[in-house]
């Protein structure tokens, strides 16, 4: 299928010319149609010694995607048309060998997770032919979530007792019948809804067979405006693990754009930080081949350790450094970032009146860090008040109050509850969930948005992707 929006354009998206992603390979001319059959044909399921995203599609039919049909314990697992799924909802994460997120058990035993932090999970444990499949919140060491990936293509489920196991060696050494249990798409249907189950395994089975790629989104960016703030000091290879239909821009701190390939649809926004960062300034974005389109002003420009500018300063700068991008090459224009201090509305309201019409920016930026959702949502607006008819840009947040004290919400209502309201306000433009970082620099660990060491989003990112 070439239709927009399909697993093909997924792969191709992914792939480019090469034709070469995650676990499959196939070799396609630059532009061409995959065959969905061929592809199936040329893929095995086999996975590296480390964590990664994947898909997982039956070998019968490769248009459907494994899916969980919702971020809750006892969310039902089914094939759905990988199109119509959502990103998030198809995505799983292979924890190999135990040797990810503290997982105890070790060898061939392992967990299948999604949303970071639910588990493939064969519900109430039942060892039997026909129990079907759930997710539910891993647990170090739950056998209904061991899993083991195997060569051929079948993934079988390892929460067998012991003696159990043993008793049905001996038999299959006599009988040559193997009972241990797959995971089965149901009567072999691959209509959407289905619903995965265990089953014996046996060799052929074709229900049992199942293949595995990287999971491109179909479309990044299709409506969104979550924005991903990328540390440097974040390997930039995770991008395409945090790249959703939700994810528009990304930027860090920087002139320099990330040094991987971004997926498509997700664009770079440049940032003139402030002083001394001229020369980079200009040689990359004024001089630059590239037409970035967007490009950000100087940061927290209120705040010692930041720019930290006076309004007249960070006037002439901006009149330097951006004002002639939109002259010459046409960019829309983000305005230096002020933090939620008191000093931080005055700051850009003086910025304004030292810019005519002409050289004022598109978009207000603003950095919000305190305790509470409500707390974030009064400021916010109030921002947005001070500024009638600007659109805004948060462009750093977090429940975090640099008090010791961390963040009054639960962490996880915080983000939930942030993801749906900003997302919901029609002057906000883009807003840019703090921390995708190694170092979170003071911000409080819950805030993490993605493990540094394995590129796996969290929960708490997931809010914000999903």
């Amino acid at each position: 299928s070439t239709k927009p929006g399909s697993i093909t354009d997924e792969i191709r998206a992914h792939c480019g010319a090469s034709g070469t992603w995650g676990l499959c390979a196939l070799q396609a001319p630059a532009n061409s149609p995959i065959n969905i059959q061929t592809l199936a044909a040329n893929c095995t399921f086999s996975l590296p010694a480390k964590t990664l995203q994947t898909l997982i599609l039956p070998q019968a039919n490769i248009a459907p995607c494994l899916q969980a049909a919702g971020n809750y314990d006892g969310a039902a697992v089914t094939v759905v048309n990988c199109a119509t799924s959502t990103y998030a909802q198809r995505t799983w994460v292979v924890v190999n060998g135990g040797a990810e997120e503290n997982t105890s058990n070790a060898g061939s035993a392992t967990q299948i997770r999604i949303y970071g932090n639910k588990c493939l999970d064969v519900k109430d444990g039942i060892d039997q032919d026909g129990t079907k499949l759930q997710i539910w919140t891993c647990y170090d060491g739950s056998i209904n979530q061991l899993w083991q990936v195997n060569g051929a293509g079948d993934i079988s489920w390892s929460g067998h007792s012991k003696y159990v196991f043993l008793f049905w060696f001996l038999l299959d050494f006599y009988t040559d019948v193997q009972r241990i249990r797959c995971m089965e798409l149901t009567d072999g249907s691959t209509s959407d809804g289905t619903l995965i189950q265990i089953w014996t395994c046996y060799s052929g089975n074709t229900n049992q067979l199942w293949n595995a790629i990287s999971p491109r989104p179909a479309s990044v960016c299709s409506g969104g405006k979550v924005g991903l703030a990328w540390a440097p000091n974040l390997s930039s290879s995770f991008i395409p693990n945090a790249a959703t239909d939700k994810t528009c821009h990304i930027y860090d701190w920087s002139s320099w754009p990330p040094s991987t390939t971004l997926p498509q649809g997700l664009k770079f926004v440049p940032m003139f930080w402030g002083p001394g960062h001229e020369a980079d300034w200009t040689s990359n974005v004024i001089q630059g081949a590239t037409n970035y389109g967007i490009a950000m002003g100087m940061q927290e420009v209120n705040q010692a350790g930041g720019a930290n500018m006076t309004p007249a300063q960070g006037a002439q700068s901006w009149k330097d450094m951006l004002v002639p991008l939109r002259t010459n090459k046409n960019y829309q224009l983000v305005s230096p970032s002020v933090t939620s201090a008191s000093s931080g509305i005055p700051w850009l309201q003086s910025f304004m009146s030292l810019l005519t019409d002409s050289e004022k920016p598109d978009f207000m930026a603003v950095h919000w860090y305190g305790k509470t959702l409500l707390d974030m949502q009064n400021y916010l607006t109030t921002f947005h008040n001070a500024f009638p008819g600007k659109t805004v840009w948060v462009t750093e947040f977090a429940c975090e109050g640099f008090d010791g004290t961390g963040c009054t919400d639960d962490i996880s209502y915080f983000a939930n509850g942030a993801d749906d309201w900003l997302s919901s306000q029609s002057w906000i433009g883009a807003y840019f969930p703090f921390g995708f970082a190694s170092d979170l620099h003071g911000v409080g660990e819950g805030n993490r948005l993605m493990n540094a060491s394995s590129g796996l989003v969290t929960p708490v990112g997931w809010a914000y992707l999903s």
